[in-house]
């Protein structure tokens, strides 16, 4: 259940990487569910019985061990991938099934006794299916829990219960296709070891460290990813900003040139119209001080323009007024003066 757990936790940093760090996380994730069924064998083996010694052939033992590996490996591939169809999921799964009972049995075939081991073909066929919907089984699940928004810890906690149980279903499974009878046939105890119970506690100890070390270790790398997503989402935030500052100051200085330029252009226009009154012989005094008078209001107008902008920065509210429409039309007429 642990190494399921395990696995499900890994999967979800296998898909968020990417470059070399997202292979390393695929073997982080791959080693720690093939070590965990691989462990989870030998711990069950603990409750196997027989009146006489048994030991191991360690290469075997090993080759065992790399089918896990492999299995686990192809596993965590098909379920990282964009797409899982039917079909997909269904080969993956026989394929991952048979690799899994290959585990079982070839650890079956590493043990070393005095006796005949026979298998009984209707339950050996019966665990090779229960591998392969166990199978299935933790690939959807997999697949379904790799994104981060979906594998919260209580549902990795359930999926790893369901999938923990499937395994250990089918490792039962298989121990009871196989039964042993006395052989009088010498064993060959080359390249043999004794796993006893305190060895097999050594294996599962250090199985589970290496779990908890992988769930910790992508703890802590989920951690760093969101605040990187922090901080680029707060860069992103600053660069947005600046970008709309930029925009508005160009929006105000290109409003506040025309705001300026048309009272500045009637002060141009009126000072020219004022000087072509003082050059008539005689000159024509009352127009050119019309004009001039006009100018002054002009030029007024534009200080205003700057001091509603001054007021616009400060956050002042504006003054409100009535509303002489009257004046706005001679606004205009002096704006159009030199065009009439």
């Amino acid at each position: 259940m642990s190494a399921s757990y395990a696995a499900l936790d890994l999967a979800g940093r296998v898909t968020a990487a990417s470059g070399w760090p997202r292979l390393a996380w695929f073997a982080s994730g791959a080693t720690a569910m093939g070590i965990g069924i691989w462990s989870t064998h030998f711990t069950a083996m603990l409750a196997f019985r027989l009146p006489i010694p048994i030991r191991y052939h360690w290469p075997t033992v090993l080759l065992s061990l790399m089918a896990g590996l492999v299995s686990s490996a192809f596993a965590l591939y098909i379920a990282s991938r964009k797409k899982m169809g039917p079909v997909r999921a269904l080969n993956s799964s026989v394929i991952m099934g048979i690799g899994i009972a290959a585990l079982h049995y070839i650890a079956m075939e590493a043990m070393r006794l005095a006796a005949a081991m026979h298998f009984n073909p209707f339950i050996v066929a019966l665990a090779v299916l229960f591998a392969m919907g166990f199978s299935l089984l933790a690939l959807l699940l997999t697949f379904d829990l790799r994104e981060e928004s979906k594998g919260t810890p209580l549902r990795k906690i359930l999926s790893s219960l369901v999938m923990g149980a499937a395994i250990l279903g089918m490792h039962f499974t298989g121990m009871a296709s196989a039964s042993f009878v006395p052989s009088a046939t010498p064993t060959d105890l080359s390249n043999v070891v004794d796993i006893d119970p305190l060895d097999t506690l050594g294996i599962s100890t250090v199985t589970m460290l290496i779990l908890v070390l992988a769930v910790v270790t992508s703890a802590v790398d989920r951690r760093f990813y969101a605040q990187r997503l922090q901080l680029a989402w707060a860069e992103s935030k600053v660069v947005l900003n600046h970008t709309v500052q930029v925009g508005a100051m160009d929006e105000l200085t290109t409003s506040l040139a025309h705001e300026i330029n048309q009272p500045l252009t009637a002060v141009v226009t009126e000072v020219s119209a004022s000087l072509r009154w003082l050059a008539l012989q005689p000159p024509n005094l009352d127009e050119a001080r019309s004009g001039l008078a006009r100018a002054i209001r002009q030029a007024n107008r534009a200080s205003d323009v700057i001091g509603r902008v001054r007021a616009l920065l400060k956050k002042t509210p504006p003054p409100m007024r009535a509303l002489d429409v009257n004046e706005v039309v001679h606004e205009v007429l002096v704006l159009a003066r030199n065009e009439l």
